[in-house]
């Protein structure tokens, strides 16, 4: 609650802040580092800080690191991003040639606003199970935990990092004297 009145006061002077984040004194990703995590993840972003920090894959009260935990923690970014974006209300989104489409007692799964408006409204954590429970223990009973880790282990083979474009590497070279 601190970093939110923080990000507060600064927004009453109109200075940029610096906020932490993300933080646990959890000891591993597990459900305490999530409820931990995601609260002051949120009160710092809701509360309008300009860059959060202490946040990707720190738990141990930033003692230590852990890959699994920055890709949970990627997700519940991902969330708090969501929020922020907030309810869009226009013509559009409260869609009401929609409403008079499906008219009373029908539903808007299957109309076409919905199918057009639905994917760009949720943020769907690729590493979150959203199977049902008989499917999720036919496919091994993984908890968030045992995937992080599997979805880690897949970036870690998987990544290409992009390389800056020539021209702009040339730049930063001469600019600060770095040689090649």
């Amino acid at each position: 609650m601190m970093q939110a009145a923080a990000a507060q006061l600064a927004h009453f002077y109109q200075v940029p802040i610096y906020c932490s984040g993300g933080m646990t004194d959890s000891k591993l990703p597990d459900a305490q580092a999530g409820y931990e995590k995601m609260a002051t993840f949120l009160l710092a972003a809701m509360a309008g800080a300009n860059y959060i920090h202490h946040a990707m894959g720190m738990v141990t009260n930033m003692s230590a690191a852990s890959l699994e935990q920055a890709v949970v923690d990627d997700e519940i970014v991902g969330m708090a991003m969501r929020v922020l974006r907030g309810v869009e209300v226009t013509e559009n989104s409260i869609a009401l040639e929609a409403i008079r489409r499906v008219g009373p007692g029908g539903h808007y799964l299957m109309d076409p606003h919905t199918m057009k408006s639905m994917r760009s409204e949720f943020f769907y954590p690729p590493m979150a199970d959203r199977q049902n429970r008989a499917s999720w223990e036919e496919a091994g009973k993984k908890d968030t935990r045992v995937r992080a880790v599997a979805w880690a282990e897949k970036l870690l083979q998987t990544h290409q990092p992009f390389e800056l474009p020539a021209e702009v590497n040339a730049a930063i070279r001469t600019k600060f004297n770095i040689l090649s």
